[in-house]
């Protein structure tokens, strides 16, 4: 007797055509329906799909590469090379040697970058004896040594690292523009502060001059005439270039700021030479002389920034705080030198009193390090060894020379004049914020 087919059993390709054309199944409801959820309910399903299927695919390449890994250090260095030949033990030990080597040095290399893009803060307590109270807990940021590097757009890098800060006072220690001749990053960083906050800069020794070769032929102030670019540009963007020694009143307190080049300046004999020039160009200008006219704008200059010290020595107490910004660090000689010269306590003033602290840069830390050895090399003939394996002490730090302190910034970029690969090593980029304090520190007492 013949069965009758029932429902599930496999029907021709002719009928299987017809059941398509005809009423949709449960299942293809039951996907319709899926089809019709929500969005978010949808996009979260989705969502679930793609991170399996991504982990799948993110665990195959991993086996790959971990299976890859074992075959070069293992299997593949004792099998047969590219010839036939069966590789000797020598040979598969140099393949992993190079291996090793190589992962190393991509490592180094990616840590070297790291370490000179990041810009590292280093926090100072610097003790002044007899500092006025309105002094007490002023913060001073010392940056150096730009050398018109940019970290990040429009030293985006940086400017998050300043302004995070609190800070009283900004000073730039020089070589913030460097042999490049742009001052854009220099422009980009003083256009980027947040705080309204005073800054000083001087020039270091890679930087443009600061004053022109010939004074501008130009109707406008004296500094107009006889400035560089830069130097105008950098004040446009509202920092101050220290030509003379300058107040900064703190309350009913002064902190006076001084270029550490007029420390040693005989200031009422040089007030007296300058002042004879001014007058003799004058009057040679008048006279249609084209070199008096050319020079008198630079000697007028000249004679009005020692006006300004001559002025600055007449107003200092011995209560003020007195602060020296210099691009070179100073030799134990000079400091001496100008202690002595500025111990004077009647007038007129000759000298400068001498200063409680100088700021400075130059090293640039060193620019590469060792660890356990330190800085290899500083543009400073005058040192030990002319510089190579300098104590570490005179590299970077503060440091005690008679009654004055001295402090040299790691800065943020590597000098120009050092003997070695222009990149720091070991040597994170570091800004400097100083705290002024009266009370007695363990740097103070030479600890």
């Amino acid at each position: 007797m013949k069965r009758e087919e029932g429902p599930n059993k496999a029907q021709s390709p002719q009928k299987r055509r017809t059941a398509k054309k005809g009423a949709p199944s449960k299942t293809q409801n039951k996907r319709r329906s899926n089809r019709a959820i929500p969005g978010p309910v949808e996009a979260t399903i989705k969502l679930g799909r793609s991170l399996r299927t991504g982990s799948a695919y993110v665990m195959k390449v991993s086996r790959k590469a971990y299976k890859g890994f074992n075959t070069f250090t293992q299997s593949q260095g004792s099998g047969p090379s590219p010839s036939g030949k069966p590789r000797s033990a020598l040979s598969r030990n140099l393949t992993y040697l190079i291996f090793l080597l190589s992962i190393f040095l991509i490592m180094a290399v990616a840590l070297m970058v790291l370490n000179n893009a990041s810009v590292t803060v280093e926090k100072l307590t610097v003790s002044i004896v007899g500092l006025p109270q309105d002094l007490e807990g002023y913060n001073i940021l010392l940056v150096s040594d730009l050398h018109g590097r940019s970290f990040g757009t429009r030293q985006t890098s940086l400017l998050r690292t300043i302004n995070g800060l609190s800070y009283n006072l900004l000073v730039f220690t020089g070589d913030m523009v460097g042999r490049s001749n742009d001052p854009q990053p220099f422009y980009d960083l003083l256009e980027g502060l947040s705080a309204n906050r005073p800054a000083y800069f001087i020039a270091g020794d890679s930087d443009p001059d600061p004053l022109l070769d010939q004074a501008r032929d130009i109707t406008g102030t004296l500094e107009q005439l006889v400035l560089s670019d830069w130097v105008l540009g950098a004040q446009e963007r509202g920092a101050i270039y220290l030509s003379a020694t300058t107040p900064v009143a703190v309350g009913a307190s002064t902190l006076w700021l001084s270029p550490a080049n007029q420390m040693s300046i005989d200031i009422q004999s040089t007030l007296a030479t300058l002042k004879e020039e001014v007058e003799l160009e004058t009057e040679g200008t008048l006279d249609g002389m084209e070199v008096d006219r050319s020079n008198l704008p630079f000697s007028d200059w000249r004679y009005r920034q020692i006006q300004k010290l001559d002025e600055a020595v007449r107003q200092m107490n011995s209560e003020d705080t007195h602060i020296a910004l210099s691009h070179y660090p100073p030799s134990q000689e000079y400091i001496d030198i100008t202690q002595d010269l500025g111990a004077q306590e009647e007038e007129p003033y000759t000298y400068l009193p001498a200063v409680d602290l100088v700021l400075a840069g130059h090293y640039c830390g060193g620019g590469w390090k060792l660890p356990f050895i330190g800085a290899l090399y500083v543009p400073n003939s005058l040192l030990l060894r002319h510089g190579w394996l300098p104590a570490q002490e005179e590299v970077q730090g503060l440091r005690t020379l008679g009654s004055t302190q001295l402090y040299t910034s790691p800065g943020l970029s590597v000098t120009d004049r050092i003997f070695l690969p222009n990149f720091r090593l070991f040597n994170p980029p570091t800004i400097t914020l100083i705290t002024l304090t009266s009370a007695i520190t363990d740097d103070l007492l030479g600890d």
